[in-house]
């Protein structure tokens, strides 16, 4: 077979523009007008992904964005002639490795839908599908888990729900047909590009390079747009670090922002009055969660105070009558105060 004459797009003009496009409709969801309503930890818990304690390792969104970074590096070297004999065929097949991840990554369905899910006043779920699902799907959900067609479904009704058109996004690029090809590895290419034999029952289909690159590029510029606007999201609220937020105005909560070695948020603290503290941190070790657990009743993350006052005062129920606040001080070392 002669040597293809193109090959998938990488950083250029079509990549950009409909990152551009992207970045657009989903910039709403990971910066909303009032972060604080319902409830800002909800916000923080959708963007750190709150699944409960985790040890290092068990976090595959981290290993989906090495494995994307090294995808995109390969795509940039000269392979050499000598070791790949269709070097532009080579690179079209690495084209489908990261397309293929970029469907199946779990990570970015989630945060988009809990992000949804706190627009719409729906509470926070590790597991943000579930709740609208029917009882068959709950039923095979059970199984085989979901596959991401239905994860999208989900995102376009709540996005359709929120007056925002997420959804469209995924109708550019989501392919079922050409999804499954790749991934049962009933495909072959041709001269003219991408053809799939579907000897599984089903009718063959052909798509030119053309059509396949287009496929991959907005694949591209979606995952780019969700992980800019994710890392951003992280960067700016990282400014809020050593700034106390009121949090609890019954309980003079006051919220803290904590940020790793580099300035971007990657969990938060909750200061109460009476010395005690409620945290969450996700880091490359693992994840650190004190004092507080996951809620699926109520769909949120609650947060423990300790233990009340047994006479409290006007201040708050965790302060004794005529005692002083305790608030544990900033990873600063700044005291910690409340400020309405």
């Amino acid at each position: 077979m002669p040597a293809v004459s193109t090959k998938p797009t990488n950083e250029n003009d079509k990549v950009e523009k409909n990152r551009d496009h992207y970045v657009s409709l989903l910039a709403p969801l990971f910066f909303p007008s009032d972060p604080t309503k319902p409830d800002i930890v909800q916000l923080f818990s959708s963007l750190l992904r709150v699944v409960g304690m985790e040890d290092k390792g068990w976090d595959p969104h981290a290993e989906s964005r090495a494995f994307l970074e090294d995808l995109n590096a390969l795509f940039q070297l000269e392979l050499p002639e000598n070791k790949f004999h269709d070097r532009e065929l080579t690179v079209w097949r690495l084209g489908l490795l990261f397309y293929s991840h970029v469907i199946e990554m779990a990570a970015p369905y989630e945060v988009i839908t809990n992000l949804l899910r706190f627009r719409l006043g729906k509470g926070y779920s590790p597991n943000p599908f579930y709740g609208f699902l029917r009882e068959d799907q709950r039923k095979r959900f059970k199984k085989t888990g979901l596959f991401p067609r239905t994860k999208i479904d989900i995102i376009n009704s709540l996005s359709a729900e929120a007056g925002l058109d997420i959804g469209t996004i995924f109708d550019d690029f989501v392919d079922p047909d050409f999804r499954n090809a790749i991934a049962h590895s009933d495909f072959i290419f041709t001269d003219s590009g991408f053809r799939c034999r579907r000897d599984h029952g089903f009718s063959l289909f052909e798509k030119s390079f053309e059509e396949v690159d287009d496929l991959i590029a907005k694949s591209k510029a979606y995952v780019g747009a969700f992980l800019g606007l994710e890392r951003e999201a992280r960067r700016m609220w990282g400014t809020h670090a050593g700034k106390p937020m009121a949090y609890d105005p019954r309980y003079k909560g006051v919220m803290e922002v904590l940020v790793d070695d580099l300035g971007f948020m990657n969990g938060f603290k909750v200061h109460w009055p009476n010395g005690s503290d409620s945290y969450y941190r996700r880091t490359e070790n693992g994840v650190e969660m004190v004092n507080c657990s996951l809620d699926f009743t109520h769909k949120t993350l609650n947060l423990f105070v300790d233990l009340y006052a047994r006479n409290p005062g006007t201040f708050s129920p965790l302060v004794e009558q005529g005692s002083d606040p305790r608030y544990t001080d900033l990873a600063t070392g700044e005291p910690t105060t409340w400020s309405p």
